[in-house]
């Protein structure tokens, strides 16, 4: 195409030269200068629309581009919830295992201690001479040796009762959630005469 249009101004100055040397110059100018006008024109058309061609196509790139860039920004949304999402899971997983571990080693000692149990009543069973006592001849015989009266009615978070081993009856109130197991055995087994 543009090869054509050198080829054009080529002819053109070729004219040119031969109106030079002849004499009917004037028509000739006129025709060649109308050849170029329409050229001109013809060329500036053409350029117009090459123009729009390339602001179209930018502008699809460009609309192509921000659609782009919010699928990215919307995948990274999701991406950073799932991740988070995950992390939540492996604490979770981790905190099911450690659970997981803890019940199973209170299984074990449930197994063992029913093991304990099932030997204590087949020891039972093959002597005959031992006496079981009663849950209220144990009552009344930790009664004795303690000195102490239970409150049954309380919180069952809380120990409470009333030691009448001294000379002033004293009342006991532990809260077990505050206290250790050992602290509590403690204090209870400080209550008891070590006198006979």
């Amino acid at each position: 195409m543009y090869r054509e249009q050198i080829q054009e101004y080529v002819e053109v100055s070729r004219e040119i030269v031969k109106v030079i040397v002849s004499d009917s110059a004037a028509g000739i100018l006129k025709n060649c200068q109308e050849s170029m006008i329409d050229s001109l024109i013809e060329t500036e058309s053409q350029v117009s629309d090459f123009v729009r061609d390339f602001l179209s196509v930018e502008e699809e790139v460009a609309e192509t581009l921000l659609k782009t860039e919010e699928v990215k920004k919307k995948t990274s949304s999701k991406l950073q919830k799932i991740e988070q999402e995950l992390q939540a899971a492996r604490g979770e997983n981790a905190s099911l295992e450690s659970s997981i571990t803890f019940l199973q080693k209170e299984l074990e000692e449930v197994k063992l201690l029913e093991e304990e149990i099932a030997e204590v009543e087949r020891e039972a069973q093959e002597d005959t001479t031992v006496v079981i006592p009663s849950a209220l001849y144990m009552a009344k015989l930790f009664h004795s040796v303690t000195k102490i009266d239970w409150d049954y009615n309380c919180d069952s978070t809380l120990i409470k009762g009333i030691h009448y081993g001294g000379e002033i009856a004293q009342p006991i109130s532990i809260d077990s959630s505050q206290h250790s197991k050992i602290f509590i055995c403690d204090y209870l087994w400080s209550l008891l005469s070590t006198e006979w």
